[in-house]
């Protein structure tokens, strides 16, 4: 999967950054991740999360234009508890508790049906940020739409007309490379 993810034209281009900043580390930290530095084309489709408590808390710390218009409402500064409920943002809720739990990425594919032949595929990828603050941490997630309609119908609407599926969920585990050992100095 972490290869197929590297083709994607959006979330390739956000595992590819959060590569680069992770280095050799588990995580990058959030410190290292700076909105200038990245393709602009990416900024409205993420998301930054906060998440503490064992996962039991999870708010919406900053959500982009497109995935506001997408949803069809705005989370921003909100708890997920107070988003409203559907088996969507159930799913978005397991993949950030996922996140938290295995310290790594995750990857989460879901499809919504509606009518004779409405469909919006949601493909989710989701990026540990370690935290200063302890037993807690920032997941930097990327969301990529598609729909062979031109403008189907937001999430909020979908909740009620459509059936939604999981197609995929996976957690990914990129390697982590140890430092090259440190020579010796020639002492002769």
């Amino acid at each position: 999967m972490l290869n197929e993810l590297f083709t994607h034209a959006m979330l390739g281009t956000l595992l590819r950054y959060w590569e680069k900043k992770r280095g050799a580390r588990q995580m990058p930290v959030r410190s290292d991740i700076d909105p200038i530095e990245m393709e602009r084309r990416l900024l409205p489709h993420l998301m930054l999360c906060d998440i503490a408590e064992h996962g039991n808390s999870i708010r919406f710390r900053l959500v982009g234009t497109s995935l506001v218009k997408r949803l069809g409402f705005d989370p921003t500064g909100q708890e997920l508890h107070d988003a409203p409920r559907g088996e969507y943002i159930d799913f978005i809720g397991g993949l950030l508790r996922q996140v938290y739990a295995e310290a790594a990425p995750v990857y989460g594919e879901s499809v919504f049906r509606w009518g004779a032949k409405g469909r919006l595929e949601a493909r989710h990828l989701l990026l540990p940020l370690s935290s200063r603050v302890p037993r807690s941490m920032i997941v930097l997630v990327g969301a990529a739409y598609s729909s062979d309609d031109i403008f189907p119908p937001q999430i909020r609407q979908l909740a009620q007309i459509a059936t939604h599926r999981i197609v995929a969920r996976e957690v990914l585990r990129p390697e982590i490379s140890a430092p090259a050992p440190r020579r010796a100095a020639n002492l002769a």
